[in-house]
């Protein structure tokens, strides 16, 4: 009950923070809307069937401004001093890491969610009868990269200018799981069937080794 408490304590901390600080969730929001809207002024709907393009282009924009808003997580902690006193709590470390992972997962499905209205609005990006697989498979991609964009958000707390080097570790790793998600995005589009794909299993072991490596990870990652 304890080790739930903590992590419950980090979540809600961070999540207050964020929602009154408002600059990471504003920065990446706007990021997200720009790129649509570049991307409906540089689309010709009636040459690109968005319904097999736009996956991709759609978790390209997740990707870049997921990482704008995870990159910062253990940043402010870094400035005001507050990470090391969570580091000396007599409390297991991955509590602190859980706690981080959950609000960067609420925000990323926040952000995910507005994402497919603006979509809807610019690019008729219509999801119609299969929004329910389509969601679920969304939610199994988001959980891999809240797991592994936390745990490369802490491993770079520590290093001047990581802000830069965060994309660049990062987004390699999660190479494989962008495919997944595309892939299944196109699938649940078409009217293919996507649960118990191979895809969407392949996202499932993804989703075990990230988080399972991130929660033991994660103390060697906050090391100075």
């Amino acid at each position: 009950m304890r080790y739930l408490r903590v992590v419950l304590l980090v979540f809600a901390k961070d999540f207050r923070e964020e929602i009154r600080r408002k600059e990471n969730i504003a920065s990446s929001l706007l990021f997200a809307f720009l790129s649509l809207v570049l991307f409906a002024f540089a689309l010709d709907p009636t040459q690109v069937d968005l319904n097999t393009t736009g996956s991709g282009l759609l978790w390209l924009i997740i990707l870049f401004a997921g990482s704008l808003f995870m990159g910062a997580s253990f940043r402010k902690e870094m400035e005001g001093g507050t990470l090391q006193a969570l580091l000396l709590s007599p409390v297991d470390r991955s509590a602190i890491y859980l706690g981080k992972f959950l609000v960067n997962l609420a925000f990323l499905l926040l952000l995910e969610a507005l994402l497919l209205v603006f979509a809807f609005l610019l690019l008729d990006f219509r999801t119609g009868a299969v929004l329910v697989p389509l969601a679920l498979c969304w939610l199994a991609v988001t959980v891999g990269y809240a797991a592994l964009g936390t745990l490369f958000s802490a491993l770079i707390a520590h290093v001047h200018g990581g802000q830069v080097i965060y994309p660049i570790l990062l987004f390699p790793v999660l190479i494989p799981l962008v495919i997944a998600a595309a892939t299944l995005t196109q699938d649940a589009l078409a009217g293919r069937p996507v649960l118990g794909s191979q895809w969407l299993r392949l996202v499932a072991l993804f989703d075990t080794l990230f988080v399972t490596a991130s929660v033991f990870l994660f103390e060697y990652a906050v090391e100075e």
